[in-house]
């Protein structure tokens, strides 16, 4: 298959799969996580800082992800580094 086509047919699986997304991590508008548990089962809410909310969202999502992908019939390739310099 050529790069555009293939390049086409990934957004297009790309955007119906968006439309869908906010379904996989709230309900009735609410996120479906609250916060944190410890051992001690002491509960903490989720702050707004955007590295907490951001590795939430790639826990939460990741197996949807590589469900779409395989779905799809994609590969999905992890960094082996991030922010690497050249």
């Amino acid at each position: 298959m050529d790069k555009e086509l293939e390049k086409e047919k990934f957004l297009k699986a790309l955007k119906e799969f968006a439309l869908d997304l906010s379904t996989f991590i709230t309900v009735n508008d609410e996120w479906t996580i609250r916060g944190f548990i410890d051992i001690f089962k002491n509960i903490y809410t989720i702050s707004a800082d955007t590295k907490i909310v951001s590795k939430i969202l790639e826990l939460h999502i990741f197996p949807i992800f590589l469900s779409f992908a395989n779905k799809n019939g994609f590969e999905i390739e992890l960094a082996t580094y991030q922010n690497l310099k050249k």
